[in-house]
């Protein structure tokens, strides 16, 4: 709650020009970096474009939850303002268990198959490695995972 409280501050205070010079300088790195990111120059940026500023590590999920945190107008984009606002994109928290198999359902038809599995898992991950992982939990072994599979909870259908 402070985090957000501090980024919404600081983005109105950016607003009014009454940020520290640091402050400024963080800014505009956050800008040029947008500016990079965005691929089309149509200045918003894709949840595809807003990938290319997270590190190699980071799960898409755990970036798609970021993403639709900083979304603040809900248009499927992030503006120059709301990149900001996310301190470059790393505001915004993790998803919870649930949270992340609901996003990377990607069919909304309560499993996640190999493809959608593999987005909850860091991006420098071998297919090899993200594969057994996923066999691992596919108990019932039908080459799909169910919540209580992936997570060990129920999600009522």
């Amino acid at each position: 709650m402070k985090r957000l409280l501090r980024t919404t501050l600081a983005a109105g205070l950016l607003g009014l020009g009454l940020l520290s010079g640091t402050a400024r300088a963080q800014s505009g790195l956050y800008d040029r970096v947008f500016d990079r990111e965005d691929l089309n120059n149509d200045n918003k940026m894709s949840m595809t474009e807003f990938m290319g500023t997270q590190s190699g590590t980071t799960r898409w999920t755990d970036a798609a939850f970021r993403f639709n945190a900083n979304d603040l107008d809900h248009d499927g984009f992030l503006s120059k303002l709301e990149f900001r606002g996310s301190r470059g994109g790393r505001d915004g928290g993790r998803p919870t268990k649930l949270e992340t198999f609901l996003l990377a359902d990607l069919d909304h038809d309560g499993f996640l198959d190999p493809d959608e599995y593999a987005l909850t898992q860091p991006q420098t991950w071998k297919a090899r490695q993200t594969l057994r992982n996923f066999a691992l939990r596919d108990t019932n072994d039908d080459g799909l995972l169910s919540s209580r599979e992936f997570g060990g909870f129920l999600i009522a259908s």
